[in-house]
């Protein structure tokens, strides 16, 4: 059964800046959310991409991973987009004959309950790992994780409008999504993505590989529009659970200006399907805007100069020049934010004939599809990973015995 409605003293929350601005963003992202997801369902029903290919080909395997390249008319315009539509097998169950279709109308109500009261609490995981020693009681444990991880911060009440902020002992066991559209009028979670890395190949394929961890945080905002709860939608289907979101681009600015909390119109969505014989697959679509510039640097050519000085000093530059520094940074070099990715494929295109891109795989719309391959693998991790989650549970509609880590939000 979902959970209580949660109560929330919403006009007694004291907002930050940062929150206010996040809250008033609100409405113009889920605008650009629901029209993307709009212009996706038609482009999707009538084949109406630009381009459309391959993304990622799995061996031995029901799966299939396809991106599209087009153009979404949204209120500034229309936006060049790009999207990626994944299958994946989640899970078969082992019963044939005169049980299957009990085995089968079982499935449908355990994934029900798993994905729209608990999955979102358990999405991210931890790699296996040797056993070390602790030093120290207090001394503070290295997990190393994997999927995704999702904290619930505000609410908008549907009764009364109210918004509000949820306390931090609630921030990680997210609201059955059954409310959504109920209680809450929306909820916005944050999402950290674990072992999210972004792979630079200066010279192409084949060349050497830069590869760059980040530590990627975006909100993403909870509707009904993006929340899948249906029995029977199509013929074959036992039912179709799931959930989706729009992203809000995050108030302050990195070093990255496309990715995780950098998208200035974007939509997910991931849909489990049980079939007639039991079998469950999963169906992720996402869609966002095509992006104008990949870095969002500052232009410092003093910041530079010395942070490349202090590298082959060890740090003795800036100390013993420090005042011919503060000189420099006291003169008017600074300017604003510069990308050089994009700008320099085109100049290397242009001076080759187009051979950079053809020969070396140097071009836009590779780097973009680049983008869609690590979202796929991404949200593939998540969601395979879960499956040992899905499985270690008897029985997702008994919630008096399920974890306590499973009800609390704390994967572990």
């Amino acid at each position: 059964m979902p959970d209580e409605p949660a109560t929330h003293a919403a006009p007694e929350v004291k907002f930050t800046a940062e929150d206010r601005l996040i809250l008033d963003s609100v409405d113009g992202f889920l605008a650009d959310g629901l029209a993307l997801k709009k212009w996706w369902e038609e482009a999707e029903a009538a084949n109406g991409y630009t381009d459309r290919f391959e993304v990622i080909h799995t061996l031995n395997r029901p799966e299939s991973s396809v991106g599209f390249f087009g153009e979404a008319p949204l209120d500034r315009g229309t936006t060049p987009v790009m999207g990626v539509i994944d299958e994946v097998l989640y899970d078969r169950p082992k019963v044939t004959g005169a049980w299957a279709e009990d085995a089968a109308k079982w499935t449908r109500d355990q994934m029900r309950e798993f994905v729209l009261h608990y999955f979102m609490r358990v999405s991210d995981y931890r790699q296996p790992e040797k056993v070390v020693e602790v030093a120290s009681e207090g001394a503070d444990e290295e997990v190393e994780r994997q999927g995704m991880s999702f904290k619930q911060v505000y609410y908008k009440l549907k009764g009364t409008g109210e918004c509000g902020k949820f306390p931090p002992d609630e921030q990680g066991k997210i609201v059955d999504l059954r409310q959504i559209g109920d209680t809450y009028e929306w909820v916005i979670v944050k999402l950290r993505v674990w072992d999210f890395t972004v792979a630079i190949q200066p010279v192409g394929v084949g060349g050497p590989k830069l590869t760059v961890p980040l530590e990627e945080e975006s909100y993403l905002l909870l509707t009904p529009d993006f929340i899948a709860d249906e029995e029977s939608p199509e013929e074959g289907l036992l039912g179709e659970y799931g959930f989706g979101y729009t992203f809000i681009k995050n108030p302050t600015r990195g070093p990255f200006a496309y990715g995780p909390g950098e998208f200035e119109a974007a939509f997910q969505r991931l849909n489990f399907r049980v079939h007639e014989n039991g079998e469950t697959n999963v169906r992720m679509i996402f869609v966002s805007n095509r992006p104008d510039k990949i870095m969002n640097l500052s232009f410092d050519p003093v910041g530079w100069g010395f942070s490349v000085a202090d590298l082959v000093s060890f740090g003795m530059a800036s100390r013993y020049l420090q005042p011919v520094k503060e000189s420099l940074e006291a003169l008017p070099l600074k300017g604003g934010n510069i990308d050089p990715t994009l700008a320099a494929m085109s100049l290397l295109n242009t001076l080759t004939g187009g051979q950079a891109a053809s020969r070396f795989d140097l071009s836009s719309d590779q780097l973009y599809k680049g983008f869609l391959v690590q979202h796929s693998r991404q949200h593939y991790q998540t969601v395979m990973g879960s499956h040992a989650t899905w499985r270690q549970v008897p029985d997702w509609l008994d919630s008096q015995s399920l974890p306590h880590w499973v009800i609390a939000g704390e994967s572990v």
